[in-house]
């Protein structure tokens, strides 16, 4: 589930998902991709080192360039593991067993939640 959550979080970003899309398609350069999306060389990098850390993005170093694929792997991996905790159900996560007690009462939760609240602020 950890991995899941750091894949998700590196894709959160809209600038890292332009590069993974870019990055698809074409095998590019820091410098290409800043040209492309009109951001500096630094920020690229930052993000391009962001995506290669949790495995969704790798290098190729050719003589002084280094050009960026995506990892396709990593993507399929993500997609299909996201499938199965999106279609599994809430007794088989373990992430979940403190809260299965709770959906007993989940009738008493709405009612609870629905409820005006008192403001107990001081006037």
């Amino acid at each position: 589930m950890q991995e899941i959550i750091s894949l998700l979080k590196a894709l959160s970003d809209m600038t890292r998902l332009k590069i993974l899309k870019l990055i698809m398609e074409h095998e590019f350069s820091v410098c290409e991709l800043a040209r492309l999306l009109d951001i500096s060389q630094p920020a690229v990098s930052q993000h391009l080192r962001r995506l290669k850390t949790v495995g969704l993005a790798e290098e190729d170093r050719r003589g002084q360039w280094i050009y960026y694929k995506a990892n396709r792997e990593t993507l399929e991996n993500l997609a299909l593991e996201f499938r199965n905790f999106c279609n599994c159900p809430l007794e088989e996560l373990s992430d979940f067993q403190e809260i299965l007690p709770l959906l007993a009462d989940s009738e008493d939760i709405k009612r609870d939640c629905q409820k005006p609240q008192k403001d107990n602020r001081q006037l």
